[in-house]
């Protein structure tokens, strides 16, 4: 029997750069290319030609379907693909069309894998229908965000969509390609302009509300995202995807009461969705309920070890981000045990994530710390890592070494073997670092010059690990030589970094010779803050402090940066002299309020704590120290009201309420509030929890 004939189908405006890796995924194979051009002015034109499409060009209307249903006007195959051009199929048009021969099917639901970054795990995956049969009438609706959806279903019914699994990527949601084609505010005017013609349309409000958070605007999209749920009808495709966005908006918004009142009715209708289980678990372990938050978990990930063994995978009938239904999940599972103090089953529970991922980074971090705090030896700690993650591959070995940096293992990482660990661009920073903080002076001073000529091809890419290197270099020198600051080659760094470092480096010079008065960073602050944090964090305590020396505005940033490192002694007297002076700054009454609780000094904590949320009002360690206090307080006085009782009073309404307190105080010191330390860091001048 004939083969039916399989057309592809786009419309495009100004895609050069990313139509032909697109039509190179064709292989050749379609038998029509259809493309609609809406007005480029760039070479999109003549690169569809090249491949052979047949491309028709109309005038932008601000309307998405009459340009697809513009190419089908052209068809003249016997079933219809749909790509946008930053896509790429990964499924040979071959397999396609064997498909496609015998089948009842008039359409098909294909599997888009979104790229929301350049991790493994930075992808939401979702089905929609983007294959079907030319001549049945059907035609897509909707000025944006369009479909055939109501088209197929209201000639034929559902029963005639089939599922398969036709894979394509999508590119078009990486931040880069986001900002560059500016698809955010397009979207936004695309839809309100929908809405003010369909103001009822429950689809645009929900897409707008997915513009209005991707635009920072979380409140109008919780509100549009409220309404749209109870006005949708149920049987909506995309009703589930509601319920998970206001999910992910109220955990941004910390709206924990709205998330458990929000999926204590979903989760009825959508049982099998990993994704709300997720959230609900991140809900329970927000407010201490770490067991809650286990069960939750538990369902996300029931399915995983099938999926491992690719017996079943995740329904492609919801929107999911990848590993919701295995390594995310197994993950928290890992870290709420090891809040617990079960380090053993933390370690089991990463252990499974990573069969999942294996270079899932939280994962691996996970593993290190669980075995950190089993007393294994970090060179140990190191051969697991790599067993686990492998070194084949360059992301292999970063998420080695990233897990390993974690963990504050530098002796582990300065001692990894050059021929299996050769230098690399993405750990170039956290090597040198470790080469720094463990002596090996000369090893990482031949790095930096090594590197050198290479930053000065900064690009995008690269460009946060371009910085540390200049900052990383820039402390290495001025270390070793105050009074040759244009010899540094800071010359070579891009702006604003340069004149920073110039200005830095010409102040710590004159200070070498002859002191000078202290001065403002203005427009460099950022720069301050990051050498200052930067020499703490390469144990260059002395520069550090004479940065914060010449600027003092900055000495907060060196209080933190020392408490981070668990150099409590220091840091706690720095904080002490800023307070009386009112010029903490930024986390510096949180880190003051931290150590005063931790030393009992409740009443002093939640004062400070109370400081953080007049600066801070969303900051949620802030809220809960505060509650930790103030329930520590009322702690104290009850327990001494208690001792006024004769012995007989043992039970009632006060040792009610201690008891009651007692399970408060445990709760919320279930959450993640406090600073935490490794293992390897050497905590002085107080204890690290």
């Amino acid at each position: 029997m004939k083969k039916p004939t399989l057309g592809v189908h786009l419309i495009i405006r100004n895609e050069a750069a990313l139509l032909p890796q697109c039509l190179d995924s064709l292989s050749g194979a379609a038998d029509e290319i259809v493309i609609v051009d809406t007005g480029s002015t760039d070479d999109s034109l003549s690169i569809a030609e090249g491949y052979g499409a047949k491309v028709y060009r109309m005038n932008w209307n601000h309307n998405f379907s009459e340009a697809r249903n513009t190419g089908l006007s052209h068809a003249q195959t016997d079933w219809i693909l749909v790509l946008d051009a930053d896509e790429i199929l990964k499924t040979p048009l071959g397999e396609i069309t064997d498909m496609l021969q015998n089948t009842p099917a008039l359409a098909y639901t294909v599997n888009i894998e979104n790229w929301l970054g350049s991790s493994p795990e930075e992808r939401l995956t979702h089905s929609i229908i983007r294959l079907f049969r030319n001549g049945k009438g059907f035609s897509f609706d909707g000025i944006i965000h369009e479909g055939l959806d109501a088209s197929i279903i209201g000639k034929h019914g559902a029963s005639v969509i089939h599922s398969s699994n036709i894979e394509i990527t999508h590119l078009g949601y990486l931040p880069g390609l986001m900002a560059q084609r500016n698809k955010v505010s397009r979207n936004e005017q695309l839809l309100r302009l929908a809405l003010g013609k369909e103001p009822d349309n429950p689809f645009y409000s929900y897409n707008l509300a997915v513009t209005c958070c991707q635009n920072g605007q979380l409140e109008e999209a919780a509100e549009l995202l409220s309404h749209t749920i109870h006005q949708a009808p149920l049987q909506v495709s995309y009703r589930p995807s509601m319920i998970r966005d206001l999910g992910k908006i109220y955990l941004a918004m910390n709206n924990t009461k709205g998330i458990d009142a929000l999926l204590t009715r979903e989760l009825q209708r959508y049982s099998d969705y990993p994704d709300l289980h997720f959230i609900q678990g991140q809900s329970w372990e927000s407010q201490g309920l770490i067991e809650r938050a286990c069960q939750s978990y538990e369902r996300a990930a029931a399915g995983s070890e099938a999926a491992l063994s690719q017996e079943t995978a995740l329904s492609g009938k919801y929107v999911s981000e990848k590993g919701m239904n295995s390594f995310r999940p197994l993950t928290r599972l890992g870290e709420n045990s090891l809040q617990l103090g079960h380090t053993e089953d933390a370690a089991r529970w990463f252990h499974r994530a990573l069969q999942h991922h294996s270079i899932y980074g939280p994962a691996l971090q996970g593993i290190a710390s669980a075995f950190q705090r089993l007393n294994v030896p970090d060179p140990e700690i190191s051969t697991l890592l790599i067993q686990l993650a492998g070194t084949e591959q360059p992301a292999g070995r970063s998420a080695v070494i990233l897990a390993l940096e974690s963990v504050h293992a530098y002796e582990a990482i300065a001692g990894l073997p050059r021929a299996g660990f050769p230098l690399e661009w993405e750990t170039l920073p956290a090597i040198i670092s470790a080469w720094m903080i463990t002596g090996q002076l000369q090893e990482a001073g031949t790095a930096l010059r090594e590197a050198l000529p290479l930053l000065k091809q900064e690009t995008d890419r690269d460009r946060e690990i371009t910085r540390q290197l200049w900052i990383i270099h820039a402390i290495c020198q001025w270390q070793e030589d105050r009074q040759q600051t244009e010899s540094y080659g800071f010359l070579d760094a891009p702006e604003p970094l340069r004149s920073g470092l110039l200005l830095i480096g010409e102040k710590l010079a004159r200070q070498a010779s002859a002191p000078v008065a202290p001065d403002n960073a203005g427009e460099h602050s950022l720069v301050v803050t990051e050498l200052i944090r930067q020499a703490v964090k390469l144990r260059s305590i002395g520069l550090a402090a004479e940065l914060a020396g010449l600027f003092p505005e900055h000495r907060a940033e060196l209080a933190g940066a020392l408490y981070e490192a668990g150099q409590l002694e220091a840091a706690g007297e720095l904080l002490i002299t800023l307070a009386a002076g009112g010029q903490t700054g930024g986390k510096g009454s949180f880190y003051l309020a931290e150590m005063l609780f931790d030393q009992g000094h409740y009443g002093e904590a939640a004062e400070w704590f109370r400081h953080m949320l007049d600066t801070a009002p969303a900051d949620n360690p802030s809220r809960i120290g505060l509650s930790l206090s103030y329930l520590y307080l009322a702690k104290q006085e009850l327990e001494g009201a208690e001792t006024s009782f004769p012995e007989i009073y043992t039970q009632g309404p006060l040792q009610e309420d201690i008891a009651a307190i007692h399970q408060a105080i445990a709760v919320l010191n279930r959450t993640a509030w406090h600073t935490q330390w490794s293992a390897n860091q050497n905590i002085q001048g107080g204890a690290a929890r």
